[in-house]
């Protein structure tokens, strides 16, 4: 690799953080339980009904929501993965999973959190 291709990855990666393929290696894509769960994730997005507009979770949570937005919240990172999980992403971004997300107060809980980092 070229001085400016590392130059380039070691600067992403100072940003971003290592990604998956860094962090568990090619290995862990081919795994069957990584299938599965990709497979599963899929056919969860592909079967659920589109919700009413009003049923949104940032409509439906809007009040607890404008106010992470103007403390600096820009983006939300769903994960599709079981349990209860949230956690601030750099300055900008707040991951919860989709639990939270669906479930109103939990939600609101998440996004009064919302700390810039």
């Amino acid at each position: 690799m070229d001085d400016s291709r590392q130059q380039r990855k070691t600067l992403l990666s100072q940003v971003m953080g290592p990604s998956w393929r860094d962090e568990f290696g090619d290995a862990v894509f081919a795994d069957p339980s990584y299938r599965e769960w990709q497979e599963r994730s899929f056919e969860a997005g592909r079967s659920a009904a589109p919700r009413p507009l009003d049923e949104q979770p940032e409509r439906r949570d809007l009040e607890a929501l404008v106010p992470a937005w103007r403390r600096g919240l820009e983006r939300i990172v769903v994960l599709a993965c079981r349990g209860p999980y949230v956690r601030t992403l750099r300055s900008s971004a707040l991951l919860v999973t989709t639990e939270v997300r669906d479930e109103s107060g939990a939600y609101r809980a998440a996004l009064a959190s919302f700390a810039p980092q």
